[in-house]
């Protein structure tokens, strides 16, 4: 008999739209990076690395599924913000450093909720006129630097190929 979490986790996986996956990659790095700071905190080694490896597979399925093509200057800046995410994991991992990890959990939890935003708006988008452009509202503009735009290119930014990281 499959485990009951697994099996709603894969339905959760089925039914959600491409950004609604990445959101619960963000959701996944997020939570990773937390069970790493309680490694820290508590001097386990062994369930650090486990859990800034998981942080690690998951910010590198993000940054693998961008479409540079079709999400432009948007997908390049994720691109430049992987890249960053994954030298503070290395630097939070060197130095034993919760700091550094809680800082990026601030910056990850600003673009899940970005991300959130502009799923929000095209679910928005899908159910009203196709003419209505939706764009993102100034907090998320904020929140996400330079990443603003109709919901298409947020759902172009990244093309989602899931895989569940245990």
């Amino acid at each position: 008999m499959k485990h009951p979490a697994l099996t709603y986790r894969q339905l959760s996986v089925e039914g959600a739209t491409p950004l609604g996956l990445v959101v619960m990659l963000y959701d996944g790095a997020i939570a990773a990076f937390l069970g790493a700071i309680d490694a820290i905190e508590t001097h386990n080694i062994e369930k650090k690395c486990h859990h800034l490896d998981r942080a690690l597979a998951i910010i590198i399925q993000l940054e693998g599924t961008l479409n540079f093509e079709q999400g432009g200057e948007i997908a390049q800046n994720l691109a430049s913000f992987y890249a960053f995410a994954r030298a503070q994991t290395m630097k939070a991992n060197i130095e034993n450093s919760a700091d550094v990890l809680r800082a990026l959990i601030e910056h990850l939890t600003t673009l899940r909720d970005a991300w959130r935003e502009g799923e929000r708006r095209l679910a928005s988008q899908n159910t009203s006129s196709p003419a209505n452009e939706h764009h993102l509202t100034p907090q998320a503009e904020k929140s996400a630097g330079d990443y603003s735009g109709t919901g298409n290119d947020w759902e172009n930014a990244g093309t989602v190929r899931f895989s569940i990281v245990e």
